[in-house]
């Protein structure tokens, strides 16, 4: 199960979906303009419990997220997976809410 800080109801995981799609599927607002290629940044989470359980990052989405200067605890929606259960909080909500 995914849980994201401010939502009550936890999200099904599923490993072989990015949290990306899990979130937009479940209506969680979400942005992003590269299409979840690790390029734009805006997909950005915090990680507040179950990294263990999440893929490793890859060359693309270590690169993107120095580039922003996000944390140790920081990864990007696009290319994260989980085997279990997470909770997040998400750092860049939908541009539409802006």
């Amino acid at each position: 199960m995914i849980r994201v800080q401010g939502r009550a109801e936890p999200l099904p995981s599923n490993p072989a979906v990015s949290l990306l799609v899990s979130l937009q599927r479940h209506g969680v607002p979400i942005d992003t303009v590269c299409g979840g290629r690790a390029q734009c940044g805006r997909c950005l989470i915090r990680v507040l419990a179950g990294s263990e359980r999440m893929n490793r990052s890859g060359a693309a989405e270590l690169h993107r997220l120095e580039s922003l200067g996000a944390g140790p605890d920081h990864r990007l929606a696009c290319q994260s997976y989980t085997r279990g259960d997470l909770e997040i909080q998400v750092i860049n909500p939908d541009a539409s809410t802006r």
